[in-house]
C-alpha cells in the first residue's frame, strides 16, 4: 500500500517544520534537548525523498551505528519504502566504505583488519620489543592515546613527548606492513585520500550532494574536516546539534564546530529548536539557570506546554545507609500516594559499587 504524501505541517510544530522544508543550502540547526530533534530529522529526509532527491545522492552521518540504524528504520517507516541505497551511518563506518573501496592507491589491501585498543597494546608491545625498548619504561594507555592525539592532530610533538616519535613512527610503519588500521585511521585515511587524490574527493562530492550531521556538537575536529571536504563543493549540508549538551571533548569533541561552521559556510541559515516534549515547567526552569552559565555557547530558552509539575528537591545524606534509606522510604512514600507498583521505580548511579547498601536496604525492607 503506497504511502500518501508528508504533511509537514500537520506532523511538526513551526520551527521543526521550518527545518524540515529547507533543503537547499548550508542549514545550522540547534535542537535543545528534547526538543523533538530525531523526529525532525527523519521528516526532513523523507521531505527529500518525496521532492525528488534520489536516496543514493543523501548521506547521513551520526554519532553511534545505533542512532544511524534506528534513524535508517524511522525513514523507512515514514516513507513505506526499503531505502537500499540511502546511506545513514557513523563517521568511522562510512570511512571503512571508502577505504575498501580505494585504500590501494594508499599502499594497503582492500581486506585490512581493524585494530581494536587491545590490538593496538599488543602491537605497541611487539614494535618496542624489536627497538628493544624496556617493557618497565612503557605505559601502554599513555601511548596509545599520545599515538591517537597525533594522528588527529590534536597534539604536536614537543620536548615531553618526543622521546616516543622513533616508536610512534614503527609503529605505523608496521601497521601497514601488516595491512592493518586502528580507529583513528578510519577518519585519518580518507581525509588523505581525498587530499591526495582530488578525483576521488570529487566522485564523492558529487555523489552526496545532499549531507546531514546528527550530534554536531559531538564531531572532532578531524571528523567536521571529512564533513567539510564532502560539502563544500554543493553546500547542501545540514548539522543538528546542541553546544550545551557536548560532552565528550575528552575524545576530541569540537564544540566549536558550530562556529567553524559559520564561518567556512557564510551563508548558512540557523533554525532553533526550543520546544521542549521531555520535562516539567519546574525541570526546563532549572536546566535554563544552569546552562546559562556555559560560555561560547548558542543562546536558547528552552519551554514547554506541559504544567510546572513537581518542584525539584535535594536531599544531601551523611553516607551510602542514609542515602539508601532515603531512597527506599521515597518509593514506599510514592507508592502509597500514587498506588505506584515496584516494577515503576528506577534507582540510577555513578557505579555499580554503590549498589551494595540500596540492595542490603531493599532486602531489609523486603522491597
Amino acid at each position: 500500500m503506497k504511502k500518501p504524501p508528508l504533511n509537514l505541517k500537520h506532523a511538526l510544530n513551526a520551527e521543526q517544520y521550518t527545518a524540515a522544508s529547507i533543503i537547499e543550502g548550508p542549514l545550522l540547526i540547534i535542537a535543545g534537548a528534547g526538543s523533538g530533534k530525531t523526529r525532525m530529522i527523519t521528516y526532513r529526509i523523507a521531505n527529500m525523498l518525496d521532492q525528488g532527491i534520489p536516496q543514493s545522492s543523501i548521506l547521513a552521518l551520526t554519532f553511534t551505528n545505533k542512532a544511524a540504524r534506528e534513524m535508517a528504520v524511522r525513514i523507512q517507516e515514514l516513507t513505506g519504502k526499503k531505502l537500499p541505497k540511502l546511506t545513514a551511518s557513523t563517521f568511522h563506518a562510512f570511512g571503512v566504505k571508502v577505504l575498501r573501496k580505494h585504500c590501494r592507491v594508499l599502499g594497503y589491501h582492500p581486506n585490512f583488519t581493524i585494530y581494536d585498543q587491545a590490538d593496538m597494546y599488543a602491537m605497541i608491545k611487539n614494535v618496542a620489543r624489536e627497538m628493544q625498548i624496556s617493557f618497565d619504561k612503557l605505559d601502554l594507555y599513555y601511548l596509545a592515546n599520545l599515538f591517537g592525539e597525533i594522528k588527529t592532530r590534536r597534539s604536536t610533538w614537543n620536548r615531553e613527548n618526543s622521546p616516543w616519535k622513533p616508536l610512534f613512527d614503527e609503529y605505523c610503519d608496521h601497521m601497514k606492513t601488516f595491512n592493518a588500521v586502528d580507529f583513528n585511521d578510519l577518519i585519518i585515511l580518507p581525509i588523505k585520500l581525498f587530499e591526495e587524490h582530488p578525483d576521488i574527493l570529487e566522485s564523492y562530492q558529487n555523489t552526496y550532494t545532499y549531507i546531514m550531521v546528527d550530534e554536531f556538537q559531538d564531531t572532532s575536529h578531524i571528523q567536521y574536516h571529512m564533513m567539510h571536504l564532502l560539502a563544500r563543493r554543493h553546500k547542501n549540508i545540514c548539522v543538528v546539534g546542541d553546544d550545551d549538551q557536548s560532552i565528550y571533548s575528552w575524545r576530541g569533541a569540537n564544540y566549536e564546530n558550530i562556529a567553524n561552521f559559520e564561518k567556512d559556510f557564510p551563508e548558512t541559515r540557523e533554525i532553533k529548536l526550543e520546544q521542549n516534549y521531555r520535562s516539567t515547567g519546574n525541570i526546563l526552569s532549572a536546566a535554563n539557570t544552569v546552562i546559562s552559565h556555559n560560555t561560547k555557547r548558542k543562546f536558547k530558552e528552552l519551554w514547554t506546554g506541559e504544567d510546572a509539575g513537581s518542584a525539584i528537591s535535594i536531599s544531601y545524606p551523611e553516607d551510602e545507609t542514609e542515602e539508601s534509606e532515603f531512597i527506599s522510604s521515597k518509593i514506599q512514600e510514592h507508592r502509597g500516594t500514587h498506588n505506584f507498583t515496584y516494577n515503576q521505580f528506577g534507582v540510577l548511579v555513578r557505579s555499580n559499587s554503590l549498589l551494595q547498601k540500596l540492595e542490603e536496604e531493599f532486602l531489609s525492607q523486603n522491597m
